[in-house]
């Protein structure tokens, strides 16, 4: 298997409404991310920064191989690389991309809700902005702790497993077995999990998703 990064062609800069808020805001710092087909072409958005007097901040996620690049995927506490002190400094995280699946990752990454940072989404295709404020981000880091407390009081639990290459996580997922002695585990390897099927094994009080 060969897998090979699939760049955007077109341009990628801020749209007004994003370099309206930020000149609104009076943003002096921000962290900068994109998803990789955008992280090859980041040049213009840096200039545009530049030119408000923002200091860009970033850093190389895990399972990333270059700076600013944001994998949807890697979503939990400390998955950024970013030092303490850089972080003190951020006021907001900037990421140039479309969807909501890799901003979750900047929300996942947020471990204490009582210093939350927005997140700016830039669209470069749609050229649309988007903020995701602070109640957003509080909102889904709630829901994370509830299903997370789900978790730890479910005796039952089902593990979804992908044999999808670059997404397969069997052998990490057995490492629950061994932190949580107490729960019964249940594997479900499949190409493609259809949530629609797991309705079938009311046995299982709680679903963890690897994929």
């Amino acid at each position: 298997l060969l897998f090979l990064d699939a760049p955007y062609t077109g341009t990628v800069e801020l749209c007004p409404k994003t370099i309206a808020f930020l000149k609104k805001e009076k943003v002096q710092a921000l962290a900068l991310y994109a998803s990789i087909q955008f992280c090859n072409n980041l040049d213009k958005v840096k200039r545009q920064l530049q030119e408000l007097n923002i200091e860009i901040i970033s850093s190389q996620p895990d399972r990333t191989h270059v700076q600013h690049q944001l994998l949807g995927c890697d979503n939990y506490h400390d998955s950024l690389r970013l030092s303490t002190e850089q972080k003190s400094r951020i006021e907001y995280y900037l990421y140039v991309g479309d969807g909501k699946f890799h901003p979750l990752a900047l929300v996942y990454g947020q471990k204490d809700e009582q210093e939350i940072t927005p997140i700016i989404c830039n669209d470069p295709i749609a050229k649309s902005f988007q903020l995701l404020d602070h109640t957003y981000v509080r909102k889904i880091l709630r829901k994370y702790r509830a299903s997370l407390m789900k978790f730890l009081n479910a005796k039952s639990v089902g593990i979804l497993v992908t044999i999808k290459p670059g997404q397969e996580q069997f052998r990490p997922s057995l490492q629950l077995e061994k932190k949580f002695p107490d729960k019964k585990f249940h594997y479900f390897i499949d190409n493609v999990v259809s949530f629609d099927q797991l309705e079938n094994f009311t046995f299982v009080e709680v679903w963890v998703n690897t994929a």
